[in-house]
């Protein structure tokens, strides 16, 4: 009788230890996958992720724009912010202010163009979201926001006038 309780007591033991060591493994598998630190990915001096180059440049139908700030590229996944704000109706916001709120914290990839209207920038793999802006001689202005995937290989991005945000003349 005293060795089936000392085997029931092992078998508990034994069971016990298991079930931790479950719990500590399954615990260590999903820490893994988290994504990891923002600021890899922000920080493009620090990032060794950030192995492809992707290009930007001004389209001929905008040769006499200048860029008026920096191209900023930012890691956020655009369309799945615009999948989630139509997904719950919210009276009296716009996009733009959900948009505002989100991207809080999120600091910016700056590209700084040359004279003949290309930047270059290298990221990691992932959605970025682009913003850049342009100023005509005449005044005009053309502001870009655009949704981009950015994959292995270089990549160009054409800024033109059909894929333009914003287009602000001055009268």
């Amino acid at each position: 009788m005293d060795e089936e309780n000392l085997v029931i007591s092992f078998v508990k033991v034994i069971l016990a230890l298991a079930l931790v060591g479950g719990l500590f493994v399954a615990g260590w598998r999903v820490y893994r996958r988290l994504p990891s630190d923002a600021s890899e990915t922000r920080n493009i001096g620090t990032n060794e992720r950030a192995k492809t180059s992707l290009s930007i440049v001004l389209s001929i139908g905008t040769t006499d724009a200048t860029f008026s700030s920096p191209v900023e590229l930012y890691p956020f996944d655009l369309a799945a912010a615009q999948r989630e704000f139509q997904a719950i109706p919210r009276p009296g916001k716009q996009f733009d202010d959900f948009l505002a709120r989100r991207m809080q914290g999120v600091t910016p990839v700056k590209a700084q163009p040359d004279s003949n209207g290309r930047a270059v920038a290298f990221l990691s793999e992932g959605n970025w979201w682009l913003r850049a802006a342009a100023t005509f001689a005449n005044g005009e202005r053309l502001e870009w926001r655009l949704p981009i995937s950015v994959s292995k290989q270089g990549q160009t991005v054409e800024l033109t006038l059909e894929n333009a945000y914003e287009h602000t003349k001055k009268f």
